[in-house]
């Protein structure tokens, strides 16, 4: 039993994940129950076949997280970041979607609600450089992939933030800046907020502040909290490179880098595999158009980080659309990010190089037609010009939370606004050229 841990759906178990203690390998088998009446739970872990070892390696690896958590979570207990099983068993209760890894006797439990005080979260984000925010109450409780510093939290009916058990889990996730990334929130803040105002499904975001610390609380499109049952429902989802069957280190297309010798090898995500997802979809015309709208959005706003595992799928039986877009951010302000295409636009990585030719491109190689990306361009380009012309997006994003947000807040909104201004002027220039060019 050191090596086996049970698979659920809500309360029915539907799998049994192992791992080879002399290989180190993972092994997934679905129950019988489940092949019966169940669903895959990714493209690549098929319920009528015998899994693939490297396929359940790539399934879970992009279930935890990521960067100097992962880092700290092996450390702490005492593993190799790549011994995902260990890392399963210590938080598995609460991953991104609907499935959960616990031992039987952990499932069944009473709702537990644990408030974190805005004195206790100020002091831990007072020290966070030094001690972090993984672990609470000798517990770890960061499970979701990323590398920013985040914390999953409880959100009951009355808005009290806490830590969740039993039968309760995580609804929303807060996200916060380290000491060189100043104004991160507040870029996310309003970049999320410009794409729900132009139509795009976006995840639901507040700006919050624990004293002078700015926080994002994102309301999570996974999870629904039933205040009369004290219970949270789950819905599952995957993520590109789960979709894709990569491990997470493949969410850069150029999975090597960008190197002289290397960048040439691009057999991580990109947009081009995306699209061929989309077309094997249930609904290939409704996902298409999302992603293209998807990608469009990132390039107005300079967010060269739209990698493989910043786009999500709501999966299941007979379901398999995109999820609403989350950790959408204008990079191009950061110099302490990488200003490269996390995915080419056809061969194109440089964001400064994005023009007509390569948006033709872009379409020859996912086989989209032109003037359907030139029509898409050019409605969301007016969009997002309104919207940032607009005295009611302003005050929607600003006027309503006057009291968190300071003189140099604004400022540095004016300049992120007037860049993306810049970039409205240059894209409504190429758009007009798009279908006159030949690939």
């Amino acid at each position: 039993m050191a090596y086996s841990i049970n698979a659920y759906f809500g309360e029915i178990q539907i799998g049994e994940l192992k791992q080879d203690p002399h290989t180190g390998l993972l092994n997934f088998q679905y129950s019988t129950q489940w092949q019966k009446a169940g669903f895959n739970l990714s493209p690549a872990l098929q319920i009528n076949q015998p899994c693939k070892p490297t396929s359940v390696y790539n399934y879970i690896d992009n279930q935890l997280p990521e960067g100097e958590a992962r880092k700290l979570l092996a450390l702490d207990l005492g593993v190799s970041e790549k011994q995902l099983f260990a890392q399963v068993k210590a938080i598995g209760r609460d991953l991104a979607g609907a499935i959960t890894f616990a031992t039987q006797n952990h499932i069944f439990d009473t709702p537990i609600f644990r408030p974190i005080s805005e004195q206790e979260m100020v002091e831990r984000l007072n020290n966070k450089e030094q001690f972090g925010l993984l672990y609470w109450d000798e517990k770890p409780r960061l499970s979701v992939a990323g590398v920013q510093d985040k914390l999953n939290v409880f959100v009951n009916s009355e808005g009290e933030i806490g830590l969740a058990d039993g039968r309760l889990c995580s609804t929303h996730i807060l996200k916060f800046e380290r000491k060189n990334t100043p104004n991160l929130v507040l870029n996310e803040y309003i970049c999320m907020k410009l794409s729900k105002a132009i139509g795009l499904p976006t995840a639901e975001v507040r700006f919050l502040k624990f004293a002078n610390h700015p926080a994002l609380l994102v309301t999570r499109f996974d999870r629904k909290y039933d205040a009369k049952q004290q219970r949270v429902y789950r819905r599952h989802i995957i993520d590109g490179c789960q979709a894709l069957d990569l491990p997470r280190d493949n969410k850069y297309e150029r999975n090597l880098g960008d190197g002289r010798d290397v960048k040439h090898i691009r057999d991580g995500a990109s947009l081009e595999k995306l699209f061929n997802l989309c077309r094997n979809s249930n609904q290939p015309i409704k996902n298409m158009h999302w992603l293209i709208n998807w990608q469009l959005f990132n390039l107005i706003i300079n967010n060269y980080d739209s990698h493989g595992k910043n786009v999500s799928f709501y999966y299941g039986k007979n379901e398999f659309e995109f999820t609403p877009s989350y950790d959408l951010v204008n990079v191009a302000m950061f110099d302490e990010f990488k200003h490269v295409l996390a995915m080419g636009m056809g061969e194109e990585f440089e964001p400064s190089c994005i023009n007509a030719y390569q948006l033709a491109d872009f379409a020859e190689v996912c086989q989209i037609d032109k003037k359907l990306i030139t029509r898409l361009l050019k409605k969301q380009l007016k969009a997002v010009k309104q919207a940032l012309t607009d005295r009611a997006f302003i005050s929607d994003i600003f006027d309503a939370q006057s009291t968190l947000f300071t003189g140099t807040d604004g400022v540095y909104a004016g300049e992120l606004i007037n860049q993306l201004i810049q970039n409205i002027e240059h894209f409504s220039e190429q758009a007009e050229l798009i279908t006159s060019i030949e690939v």
